[in-house]
């Protein structure tokens, strides 16, 4: 008798998509499309206490809570949704469906941390108080974090403690070679986007004979990746580079120091490119100061990426948000490269995702909330892909937990999330883990910033979005 097919997702996309699916285990207890987990025997050999937030009975994991509600208040950000009901939600699924993980059940701690700093104390400081909490407070083996959660408290967590941290921002490549195998991330290394920036733009031929401009935050490690990513490679493309300037965030979110000084040398040097990798509250200030500096649409030609979530389109509309009609106009037709498949929601013949849709199942049925994103909505959208972001973070956590065995100790899950192989991300683009590869993301493709939207009644709350390009530019394997 010939054996039954092996049960592999037929994704519609075909090509690349289809083929990557061929990788996946869809048996495996959380690796399914039809539920979030599937119920599993418990081992054969007694459960027993292993490593620190391992015991018999329970494994301790932390949701790094970035406190969003700020943004929201400060008019920085749009609704989400509660992603800590999220987690909590699939932590019951987890638990009283599923018995855990080989029957022992997750612990899942919350800890919060403020989005903006300031009050004399600064991001990283607070950033780094989480880290303790976290790890010396709560024991916790591994770290996941949906919001935004960046510089040296990364380190903290996976270099200082030996606790592993999932987050989705673009990281340096220099954080996760530090971060010793624990540090991990959706995206891929800043590093990696922006050569690979460098050089869609230089293959197209659009920077020849033109004078660029890069600017950067002084947020800890990123003016330096944005230098040997960005900056080296262009240059060593024969590029002129004319301006690098990097912003004084002052220990905050808002990186304003030196900003007007900075436009002011984008007229004087003439330049007529800009790849401007400042982060979501400090980009809108930097475009404004353009529009007060006399930068008219088609004076330049901006380029970015998904580093500083600006791929985002609830990021990209901040842009109107703090600078108004003129700054949407300056920034309309923005080249963006990016990890994820934004805006492709607007196309009539998208069909959401499977995984996607399996977490929104899950979610409305076993949420007290009982919330039900609709993804082809502007302001649903936004709810269902943190979502799935969520969902996804979560499940890479889970298998490798899994994978390691009844009695794991931490160094036991290191390594197996290390060797998971393909993930399941939001949009079912390819991505996955392996030996020495810490970055999950393995696609890039390029979206147009749009300001007035061309999809009537479709765009974001100031009426911009990002348009997709076509399935057959998205760039794989750029790990």
């Amino acid at each position: 008798m010939s054996e039954p097919p092996p049960n592999v997702y037929d994704d519609p996309r075909g090509g690349i998509f289809a083929e990557f699916q061929r990788g996946f285990d869809r048996d495996h207890p959380f690796g399914s499309l039809d539920a979030f987990c599937l119920p599993h025997d418990p081992p054969a050999e007694q459960r027993r206490a292993t490593d620190a937030g391992i015991g018999a009975d329970s494994i301790t994991l932390v949701h790094m809570r970035t406190q969003i509600e700020e943004l929201v208040g400060a008019g920085l950000a749009v609704d989400v949704g509660d992603p800590t009901d999220m987690f909590d939600t699939l932590t019951r699924i987890v638990n009283e469906r599923c018995g855990g993980v080989w029957g022992r059940q997750i612990d899942l701690r919350l800890v919060e941390v403020s989005a903006l700093g300031g009050g004399g104390v600064d991001i990283d400081t607070l950033r780094n108080a989480a880290c303790i909490e976290a790890t010396e407070n709560h024991d916790g083996v591994i770290v996941m974090n949906a919001t935004t959660f960046a510089g040296t408290a990364q380190l903290c967590i996976t270099e200082e403690h030996d606790s592993v941290l999932i987050g989705h921002e673009a990281l340096p490549a220099e954080y996760l070679r530090r971060g010793g195998g624990r540090l991990f991330t959706t995206a891929t290394t800043v590093e990696e986007i922006f050569g690979a920036l460098a050089k869609y733009v230089t293959d197209n031929g659009a920077l020849e004979g033109r004078r660029v401009g890069v600017v950067a935050p002084n947020t800890p490690g990123e003016a330096e990746a944005v230098e040997g990513g960005l900056v080296t490679t262009l240059q060593a493309l024969g590029v002129d580079v004319r301006v690098f300037d990097v912003l004084d965030c002052a220990g905050t979110s808002f990186c304003v120091g030196g900003m007007a000084e900075s436009v002011q040398r984008l007229i004087e040097e003439d330049v007529d490119v800009l790849f401007p990798t400042l982060n979501a509250v400090s980009l809108p200030g930097y475009i404004n100061e353009m529009v007060t500096q006399g930068f008219e649409p088609g004076d330049v030609q901006i380029y970015n990426s998904d580093f500083n979530s600006q791929g985002n389109e609830v990021v990209a509309d901040l842009i109107l948000t703090f600078g108004g009609a003129a700054a949407g106009e300056l920034y309309d037709g923005s080249v963006l490269l990016v990890t994820t498949d934004q805006g492709r929601f607007r196309d009539p013949a998208w069909e959401p995702p499977a995984f996607s849709e399996m977490c929104m199942r899950e979610y409305r049925e076993n949420s007290p909330l009982g919330e039900d994103y609709d993804p082809r909505d502007v302001v649903g959208t936004n709810k269902y892909g943190i979502l799935a972001l969520v969902c996804s973070v979560y499940r890479v956590a889970l298998r490798a937990i899994y994978d390691a065995g009844p009695n794991p100790g931490r160094a036991d899950i290191v390594a197996a999330m290390e060797n998971l192989g393909p993930v399941d991300l939001p949009f079912m683009l390819p991505a996955s883990l392996g030996p020495g590869k810490w970055s999950m993301g393995d696609s890039l493709q390029p979206v147009t910033f749009r300001y007035p939207c061309p999809s009537e009644g479709l765009g974001t709350k100031n009426n911009i979005c990002l348009v997709a390009s076509d399935y057959s530019e998205v760039r794989v394997k750029v790990n």
